[in-house]
């Protein structure tokens, strides 16, 4: 039988590696030095590759080995990994190792810019009781544009299929206690540590720190213009978290295949299934009590630069 992915483990030992099974966990200097290896031999093959042919092609084989190393570090050493800030143990390894891939992948200079007049979120709503609708959003620096359902009719906010909800004090975010315009997220720190510290602002200490931290670091991830450099801090941060932890291959509710991550909360459980390649979120779903138990969530079947309306 042919494969279609014949460069899945094509780094020098992998056959020594699939016949060995389970060995005694490494040193931290051997997975140090694992890691510094696996860094260098990208960037070989990215200076090996001219500039105009940099795609998805690289960031793909980038996701193989980033998941490899992965799943080799979790099958023979579980170990907490140290936050962004120097403080407590977080995520495990295997959670870390994926979760700073993507931020690697978010990195990526072809993002598309953020410097456009909309920025456009296609998303599915699940609601309890399975009720589910879709909605689509445009976000300008001075108004929420909503997409008018069928038979909608012109009056004072709606025209020609769009209501337009105007922001007087511009389009704001809401992250804690804060509430960020389009041009001050882009003011936003990309440094992991110093965004942290920004993000949780005087709620620090407090019992909600981590659940207004998480919700931020979402909401700034699948829906907001955050530029490459900080949707890459963003995954630093997330891979620094206390108990986030690596779920694995995971379809969203559109079919979509992605890798999940859950966190548990102070009061929900959280999954988030992210494109390793692109770094796309794909869906957030929690689950709890008012859920009776259910995931429910949010899928993010668009989010995008948009330089016109519809």
């Amino acid at each position: 039988m042919t494969t279609t992915e014949p460069d899945v483990l094509d780094f020098p030992g992998a056959e020594t590696l699939e016949a060995a099974g389970r060995v005694d966990p490494p040193s931290r200097s051997a997975v140090a030095a694992a890691q510094a290896a696996v860094r260098e031999a990208v960037a070989r093959d990215m200076a090996a590759i001219p500039r105009q042919g940099r795609g998805c092609r690289v960031r793909r084989r980038s996701a193989v080995a980033a998941l490899a190393v992965a799943a080799v570090t979790a099958a023979v050493l579980v170990y907490p990994t140290v936050s962004v800030d120097g403080g407590r143990p977080a995520a495990s390894a295997d959670a870390a190792a994926f979760l700073q891939h993507v931020a690697d992948a978010a990195a990526d200079e072809s993002k598309p810019a953020t410097d456009v007049p909309y920025w456009k979120v296609r998303a599915r709503y699940t609601h309890p009781g399975g009720k589910a609708d879709i909605q689509t959003t445009w976000f300008s620096r001075t108004a929420v544009i909503l997409e008018q359902g069928p038979g909608g009719r012109d009056s004072g906010a709606c025209r020609d299929g769009f209501c337009y909800l105007p922001e007087p004090r511009g389009t704001v975010w809401t992250i804690g206690k804060t509430k960020l315009t389009w041009d001050e997220l882009g003011k936003l720190p990309t440094d992991p540590a110093a965004l942290k510290t920004r993000l949780l602002g005087d709620s620090a200490g407090s019992t909600a720190t981590t659940g207004n931290l998480y919700n931020s670091i979402v909401q700034l991830l699948a829906t907001a213009p955050s530029s490459p450099q900080l949707r890459a801090a963003l995954f630093e941060i997330l891979a620094g978290m206390d108990g986030v932890r690596l779920v694995g291959p995971a379809k969203d509710s559109a079919g979509r295949q992605g890798t999940a991550v859950e966190w548990q909360g102070p009061e929900l459980h959280h999954r988030l299934i992210v494109d390793p390649d692109t770094s796309d979120v794909l869906e957030h779903q929690e689950k709890g009590a008012f859920t009776g138990g259910a995931w429910l969530g949010t899928t993010y079947l668009s989010v995008g630069p948009a330089w016109k309306l519809g």
